[in-house]
């Protein structure tokens, strides 16, 4: 951190994205920041955490605030800082200007880059292990719920059986997206209601942490007879979703990824259905980076955990996505996907 410091022409950096500290010291609660200075490490927090630093918290040195972090911060830990970086993805005004009234003589230097978010980015074993368990436990979760699919249910039992399931295997799960029959257009949607019907596609994206890293997988399943234009729409979709597969590996642009499988979409007359990026960097975040999309100008590299997921969404009738989590390598990819991607008719 301190050797990209110095090529970003700042003397330190005030590190307050939460995932970000927690990446530099351990942290796992809730109120913290972090200065990372030329010669010392402080972090700050609050008496509620001043407990869990003690078994949490390495290669800092340790300041609890007893009011607010930002109101408050400790003036003599900037007295030699002419200019302090500052997460500007991060920061909201209130606390920059907090910040302002209280150093003085500090110029603050809103970074355009995320430098510990690029740090992030390369995963160390022990990180993938965690993450690879965190997706073991996700399959595991899927194939629960396989069981429990039918006629009748609806989208938010099957959301809450989904974040009971993963809370019984003590990990806690993301929201989980079960987006049933017109709601399948929806990329994002929110479980409903809505109850289950015959001929339904459901689409299922879930996810959980553990030991602080993520997993993040999408499958579609069919209750009952099939649309033949979903039949269809799913098996471009998969199509897509094992070329994308294919092409991900270390250096390759992260737009030509996104292109491997769109490009198919496009070419079966789909194009204009797929309308978000092919994937993303997972760890600490669901979401992080890399973007794999194409707008994006990064390149993939070994050590990044990315997601394959294209999808197409026709509005009013459903959709069909697909998901895998795969560690990027020299030479492509090894994928933490276990869950079947073979059309399940329930």
């Amino acid at each position: 951190m301190r050797r990209l410091l110095e090529r970003s022409g700042v003397d330190s950096l005030l590190v307050t994205d939460l995932s970000n500290v927690r990446y530099l010291c351990g942290y796992s609660g809730s109120n913290g920041a972090m200065l990372v200075a030329p010669n010392t490490s402080w972090f700050y927090t609050d008496f509620r955490y001043q407990e869990q630093v003690k078994t949490e918290v390495r290669g800092c040195r340790v300041k609890t605030i007893s009011r607010g972090l930002f109101t408050d911060f400790p003036v003599e830990h900037t007295r030699s800082i002419k200019r302090l970086g500052v997460e500007s993805a991060n920061l909201t005004l209130a606390v920059h200007n907090a910040l302002k009234r209280r150093l003085k003589g500090v110029r603050l230097v809103p970074l355009k880059t995320d430098l510990v978010l690029e740090l992030r980015r390369c995963k160390d074993a022990d990180e993938v292990k965690a993450i690879e368990a965190a997706q073991r436990v996700t399959d595991r979760v899927f194939n629960d719920i396989l069981g429990i699919i039918r006629p009748g249910i609806s989208e938010r039992e099957l959301a809450a059986e989904i974040t009971y399931r993963f809370s019984l295997r003590g990990e806690n799960a993301f929201r989980p997206i079960v987006a049933s029959g017109p709601n399948g257009a929806k990329p994002h949607a929110g479980s409903t209601d809505r109850k289950l019907r015959k001929g339904d596609a459901v689409t299922f994206d879930i996810g959980c942490q553990r030991n602080g890293y993520s997993s993040d997988m999408t499958r579609t399943v069919f209750v009952g007879r099939i649309d033949p234009d979903l039949r269809q729409v799913y098996d471009i979709v998969l199509e897509a979703q094992l070329r994308g597969l294919a092409a991900v590996r270390h250096g390759l642009a992260c737009r030509d990824a996104d292109e491997a499988a769109r490009g198919f979409i496009r070419n079966a007359g789909y194009g204009p259905y797929f309308g978000h990026g092919l994937g993303h960097g997972v760890g600490i975040d669901v979401h992080e980076a890399p973007a794999v999309a194409h707008t994006s100008k990064q390149t993939l590299t070994a050590g990044d955990v990315v997601t394959v997921e294209p999808g197409i969404y026709l509005p009013g009738f459903g959709g069909v996505r697909i998901e895998d989590m795969v560690l990027v390598t020299r030479d492509g990819c090894r994928n933490f996907t276990r869950s079947p991607k073979k059309l399940i008719q329930l």
